[in-house]
């Protein structure tokens, strides 16, 4: 199972995916890659997890990558 955290101001969400090559794991796939690319046009920073580690993440979404993270910006004053 593959999947995003979502850390934002109301706790966090995660979001889950299959690979495997049924409807529903192409529909979860779909979700996954809208709800990365909505968070990084808000600003959102998203890392991947590589090695046991989280690394900034800048290249297209990918369905392999064992789990994202994204983290909403900081607002204040």
């Amino acid at each position: 199972m593959h999947r995003i955290l979502v850390a934002n101001r109301h706790g966090h969400q995660v979001v889950e995916w299959e690979t495997t090559d049924t409807e529903e794991a192409r529909q979860q796939i779909a979700a996954a890659e809208r709800i990365l690319r909505e968070a990084r046009d808000k600003g959102c920073l998203v890392s991947r997890k590589e090695g046991g580690q989280h690394v900034l993440d800048t290249r297209p979404f990918d369905p392999q990558v064992e789990e994202y993270q994204i983290v909403a910006p900081i607002a204040g004053g």
